[in-house]
């Protein structure tokens, strides 16, 4: 099978813009039915970049690193302030929750919403996180055992640098989240891993917001957009945007 790879997405609306950051390993996916029905509801303008090396042949994401994808979320914030959007919004599924709390530390957010975001990920985790794609993404290529097995390789034997490097972003994003004082809202779901639960509130009892909430959906796993509560989901989103 041929697999397309993912692109950008921008839906042009009022003059109220929203920046939606997806998942490691994932792609514009997760925020796409999102931005499209904020565009819809309330004529939003969304604007969904795509990271470094993400979105086609997980080989791109071996020369690629959480510091690029910074750089990806700032440029894509100034992307919106360059074509004169004064009031921003932002959402962030997973790691892209970690860039968005990285983002209301920086720079002027009007609000924020993170789902499903880590307080903490081993670099064992991560580079298995990335083993475990690029194995799904060759599969759905159609290659054999033997393919995949010698392609695989390279993502094996990647050293654990990259990976600890993205543990200290991620440590360092949560260990300052006092610095937000942007209206915030977090999620998560019931059925994800205890570690998302915990983050939730670690988070909620850190930023220095005044106004800020804590939800929980009960059918949720991971990707909160994509999952059986995401109509909910979605609603609460749209009613603390507007």
């Amino acid at each position: 099978m041929i697999i397309r790879p993912a692109k950008e997405l921008f839906l042009d609306g009022n003059d109220k813009a929203i920046l939606l950051l997806h998942s490691y390993t994932s792609h514009t996916r997760d925020m796409k039915k999102l931005a499209e029905y904020l565009n819809e509801h309330i004529g939003c303008t969304c604007y969904v970049p795509l990271y470094k090396g993400h979105g086609g042949k997980p080989e791109a994401l071996l020369t690629t690193n959480i510091n690029d994808w910074w750089k990806d979320s700032l440029e894509a914030y100034y992307f919106l302030q360059q074509k004169g959007y004064k009031k921003i919004y932002l959402i962030g599924l997973s790691v892209g929750g970690i860039l968005s709390l990285k983002l209301a530390q920086e720079v002027q957010i009007e609000r924020l919403i993170v789902m499903s975001v880590p307080k903490d990920r081993t670099p064992k985790r991560l580079k298995q996180r990335l083993i475990d794609y690029s194995k799904a993404f060759k599969q759905l290529e159609g290659k054999t055992s033997e393919e995949i097995a010698k392609e695989l390789l390279p993502f094996q034997e990647m050293s654990l640098h990259t990976f600890e490097t993205f543990q200290h972003f991620i440590h360092q994003t949560i260990d300052n989240v006092s610095q937000i004082t942007a209206p915030m809202a977090i999620y998560y779901g019931n059925k994800d891993d205890s570690l998302y639960v915990e983050s939730a509130s670690l988070i909620y009892e850190n930023v220095t917001s005044n106004e800020k909430q804590i939800k929980s959906f009960p059918n949720s796993t991971h990707l909160m957009t994509l999952g059986r509560d995401k109509e909910s989901i979605f609603e609460e989103v749209m009613s603390f945007i507007k």
